[in-house]
């Protein structure tokens, strides 16, 4: 029961963050900055432009669905779910933010390539194995840091445009990281810790001597 609790208060502490991750990017596209993409050197440019390139459809859609296999050998049912949570949530509201704001500068909307590298971070954060989690939480970090460094270097975005696309994918992260708060995995779990078994064994020997025979 303390356990489902803490579950549902984390659960409800992350939909709260993602309510004002939401409200701070509706705020942002009311105000609207000023947002012009950096000018820097030529010879930069041209070593940013692969690592964007990089970020394509073809290997968005290959991590999602290897990051979904994860998650189905892992037995984690809501993983799956978490998955697509993030990777279609983020890119389609990246994709959509063009249709809700179309008079805000191309600069300032969350850049697809940002979002797209981020979704992949959190989702895989979401459902790797806890051993695995340090080293993957260093590594997807700078990977995050060196594509947005890349799109604002070849001028794709803006600063703003790229913090507005990390502020996207972290919202749908906040949103299935809430979800998994409730996996059937976490009860399972529950149920194999050694406080919860002692208390079901003292509960049944009470049971039993209870009985009149």
């Amino acid at each position: 029961m303390i356990d489902s609790t803490e579950r549902a208060r984390t659960a409800a502490g992350r939909l709260a963050a993602a309510a004002t991750i939401a409200c701070g990017l509706v705020v942002l596209y009311i105000l609207r900055p000023a947002a012009s993409p950096l000018a820097v050197p030529a010879e930069l440019r041209t070593l940013a432009e692969p690592l964007v390139e990089l970020v394509d459809l073809t290997t968005v859609l290959a991590a999602t669905v290897a990051l979904s296999v994860v998650a189905m050998i892992r037995r984690l049912p809501y993983g799956v779910a978490a998955v697509l949570i993030v990777s279609v949530g983020a890119n389609l509201t990246a994709a959509l933010a063009r249709n809700w704001v179309p008079d805000a500068p191309a600069a300032l909307l969350p850049n697809g390539h940002v979002v797209a590298v981020t979704a992949l971070y959190g989702s895989a954060l979401l459902v790797c194995a806890p051993r695995f989690r340090p080293v993957l939480a260093g590594l997807g970090f700078v990977a995050v840091v060196a594509v947005t460094a890349a799109a604002v270097t070849v001028e794709t975005t803006s600063p703003a445009g790229a913090l507005a696309a990390i502020a996207v994918s972290v919202f749908w992260w906040t949103v299935a990281s809430a979800l998994m708060q409730f996996s059937p995995v976490a009860a399972e779990r529950e149920s194999l810790r050694p406080d919860t078994a002692a208390i079901a064994l003292s509960r049944s020997h009470s049971h039993s001597q209870s009985l009149p025979f």
